[in-house]
């Protein structure tokens, strides 16, 4: 889902720029207020999940790819303002491996962390904080990720619109279940080894 340079045109990095930017400086702010030591160590470690986790893609066409990501678990464990920067930071570290563009940049940061993160963890409350509802958040999130970023692929001129939309949803419904099984996965089982992480107040 990663779109590299040369791939969206001026007109579009600029408002995905934007928008990410948005809502990634308040975020930054509410956790540099809030954060406390004692998270860290847990940010860090779901960072590293998450770039690892995105390193296991598939290619579909244009130069784009599926892979997991990891949006709605770190979201569920540390909140959705912490998940954004969380999800920033793995797709700055990603650049470094050419793994995404520096002008997409915030095209990719609206799609994993602001799609991802804010909504997907916006659609799990509204499941009541259940592990049915982050599975349901975690597939639902990344089917809207994927039709953002082929709507942006396709305004750009990159692709036909039809295309990139019927191709990017089709390929990432299965991706979504897949991700939806893990989340819900690896939450039941911090659930029942380490239950006093998922009460962790969220940012």
């Amino acid at each position: 889902m990663h779109i590299p340079d040369g791939f969206l045109n001026p007109a579009t990095i600029i408002a995905t720029n934007a928008i990410s930017a948005g809502f990634l400086v308040p975020a930054v702010k509410k956790v540099n207020r809030t954060l406390s030591p004692k998270r860290v160590p847990l940010m860090g470690l779901s960072a590293a999940f998450v770039f690892a986790a995105q390193l296991l893609c598939f290619p579909v066409f244009g130069g784009t790819s599926v892979h997991l990501t990891g949006s709605v678990l770190i979201s569920v464990l540390l909140g959705p303002f912490s998940g954004l920067v969380i999800m920033t930071s793995v797709l700055i570290m990603q650049l470094l491996i050419q793994h995404g563009g520096i002008l997409t940049l915030g095209a990719n940061i609206l799609n994993m962390g602001v799609i991802g993160c804010l909504l997907g963890y916006l659609i799990y409350k509204i499941f009541r904080s259940s592990l049915v509802g982050a599975f349901f958040a975690a597939w639902i999130s990344i089917i809207l990720a994927s039709a953002l970023c082929a709507l942006e692929l396709g305004i750009s001129g990159t692709v036909p619109l039809k295309t990139a939309l019927v191709t990017m949803s089709t390929a990432h419904i299965l991706v979504g279940l897949i991700e939806g099984f893990v989340t819900f996965l690896i939450l039941s089982t911090i659930g029942k080894i380490r239950p006093d992480l998922l009460r962790l107040e969220k940012i």
